[in-house]
């Protein structure tokens, strides 16, 4: 399995996670293959989030009304004022059209620090760990609180997960005339509780492995056999800031806890 994670260094982390996966699949413990399943965040814990998501980055590129500033505090907040706003500048248009849209605007669309494509700025270590988890016949989910429509459309390219996979917040689909459109009106949130209670509506499944980085995700690692944390202590390679509700949760449950300054060898997916 070490193969699989060559962008891990050796330490606690890598070997919590190299146990409990050779734990569930292999010998006396080795559960059945229907109940592999994985569900991860996305924002933070697969992908750079600051200064801002990369989906409040989109609607500032949609010229919103919203500035930077407000944008940056929502996207920092959760990101529900983010997906309200989004739903109203895309209200009427298909989801055809909402998916070219966010298409061009991953193809050109540079980070502000970082200068690299958004796409670039997942996280190699955590794109390994899904490699991982496919190849020991996991179903892997992502259960996000950002717009499910946007982030399937780097999905496969980047995550390598088909677009069923993805569950995440989003608008009501309506269907008129044969085209399916969207409204302005939120359907309720994949955060915090929502996140587990979307996965079952969708699969009929509990994750066996779940991995967050923030409070919203403490109910889908608690519903998890076992989890991962990512902490953010990473300056000069990405930013250093804690969630530390979920560390003290991560304390109580003990669940494992990736220092990206000391557990990652290489941060970004690509180099800039």
């Amino acid at each position: 399995m070490e193969r699989f994670l060559p962008s891990w260094r050796e330490g606690p982390a890598k070997r919590s996670l190299i146990g409990f996966l050779r734990e569930v699949t292999r010998g006396r413990e080795e559960l059945p293959v229907e109940q592999r399943v994985a569900a991860f965040d996305l924002d933070g814990t697969l992908v750079c989030e600051k200064p801002r998501t990369v989906l409040a980055e989109f609607l500032l590129d949609q010229g919103a009304s919203a500035d930077a500033d407000s944008v940056g505090r929502a996207g920092a907040s959760g990101g529900h004022d983010v997906l309200r706003e989004l739903g109203v500048v895309f209200a009427g248009r298909t989801v055809i059209d909402y998916d070219e849209v966010a298409r061009g605007f991953l193809a050109r669309a540079v980070h502000p620090r970082f200068g690299c494509s958004y796409p670039g700025l997942a996280y190699q270590p955590m794109l390994e760990l899904m490699a991982l988890l496919g190849a020991l016949k996991f179903s892997v989910f992502m259960c996000t609180g950002s717009s499910r429509d946007f982030v399937r459309v780097m999905a496969e390219s980047l995550f390598g997960l088909r677009r069923e996979m993805i569950i995440g917040s989003e608008v009501r689909i309506e269907s008129l005339g044969g085209a399916l459109v969207r409204t302005a009106e939120p359907v309720p949130f994949d955060d915090g509780p929502g996140k587990t209670v979307h996965l079952w509506d969708r699969t009929g499944t509990q994750p066996l492995f779940a991995a967050g980085n923030s409070a919203g995700d403490i109910a889908m690692l608690r519903a998890a056999r076992d989890g991962l944390v990512l902490r953010h202590d990473d300056e000069a390679r990405e930013y250093a800031y804690d969630d530390r509700e979920i560390l003290a949760a991560a304390a109580i449950e003990q669940w494992t806890v990736v220092s990206m300054h000391r557990d990652f060898v290489k941060v970004w997916s690509r180099t800039r």
